[in-house]
């Protein structure tokens, strides 16, 4: 069952989310869920490749999944 929770965060972090959600062709809602749900799990052994990157992801924010997946492997096996 699904229930509502009210989130408050600044409108520049609420737009980036919307534009974000637009493009990935989901909400912001699913995002929000799959996040948490994630972030709850006792034991989850699936890695995320955006994992390494959460804090930082706003600094990067006009980049195409693509663009992001290929930065991640240039640090990884440049490290």
């Amino acid at each position: 069952m699904k229930a509502t929770l009210n989130l408050r965060f600044d409108r520049e972090t609420i737009e980036a989310a919307k534009e974000y959600a637009l493009k990935e062709k989901t909400s912001v809602s699913e995002i929000v869920e799959t996040y948490l749900k994630k972030l709850t799990a006792k034991s989850s052994k699936k890695k995320f490749q955006s994992d390494n990157l959460i804090g930082i992801l706003k600094q990067y924010k006009n980049l195409s999944n693509d663009e992001m997946r290929d930065l991640y492997m240039k640090g990884k096996h440049n490290a």
